[in-house]
């Protein structure tokens, strides 16, 4: 199959732990395209302290690679969003109109890492679909307080948040606890959408097998709900509607 989307990749080289070159970065997308994918948003780190990239940076770099890859064949199309660390700061810049959403302006991705999902945070994810975002929550089966019970993440997306699935977790890529949350959360109906989430051109290799597992186990509808309809409806800002 084709036509699928990729809302998580890190196919920009230079500005964060993604790409390192131009070359590898073509040649992650290249191996993207050969699963399947037709639409590949890239999504920089946001993340203070870490990788200090504010909008103005990532959508200088990514213009740069843009330009580098618009006269070559045999590539996915190429769009633009971050994935923001959700600390006061990017949160900050957030409702003030300075990070980077989906293409369209409907969703934003949001990364947390290592802390509980608190009542302020669901006030926060409040205040985002208040300004008419949707907040879509990356790779939650690799946070642990999620590991014994995704309940407080069912919550969140009842509320009208979006999961978003790392299949590489499906088949091992981050170890046995993610694994099996992934598993369990994919079996309950939590996530809405699936993503690469790749760095390297090898990690293609982890997202064919996260792939397969979900052919073999759920079918071919599972797979396109996945990487294509649940995508498109989170680009589109018309989940949970």
């Amino acid at each position: 199959m084709s036509g699928f989307v990729d809302l998580h990749c890190h196919f920009v080289p230079g500005i964060d732990d993604g790409a390192r070159t131009t070359a590898e970065g073509l040649e992650l997308l290249r191996n993207l395209k050969g699963l399947g994918f037709s639409r590949v948003v890239a999504t920089p780190h946001m993340r203070p302290g870490m990788f200090d990239n504010d909008r103005a940076a990532i959508v200088g770099a990514f213009d740069g690679v843009k330009r580098e890859l618009a006269a070559l064949p045999d590539l996915p199309e190429v769009e633009l969003a971050s994935e923001h660390y959700f600390d006061e700061t990017v949160f900050r810049r957030l409702l003030a109109g300075e990070g980077l959403p989906y293409p369209g302006g409907h969703s934003v991705l949001l990364e947390f890492y290592e802390v509980d999902f608190l009542p302020a945070t669901a006030a926060r994810l409040f205040d985002l679909r208040r300004n008419r975002l949707v907040p879509v929550i990356a790779h939650p089966e690799r946070y642990r307080c999620f590991w014994k019970s995704h309940d407080r993440l069912s919550e969140l997306v009842d509320s009208g948040a979006a999961a978003l699935l790392d299949v590489g977790a499906l088949v091992g890529k981050y170890g046995k606890e993610p694994e099996r949350a992934a598993r369990r959360m994919l079996e309950d109906g939590v996530y809405q959408a699936a993503c690469s989430d790749a760095h390297r051109p090898d990690d293609a290799e982890d997202v064919a097998d996260g792939m397969r597992f979900v052919r073999k186990k759920y079918g071919e509808e599972e797979v396109d709900f996945l990487f294509r309809t649940g995508p498109l409806d989170i680009l589109a800002g018309t989940v949970g509607k």
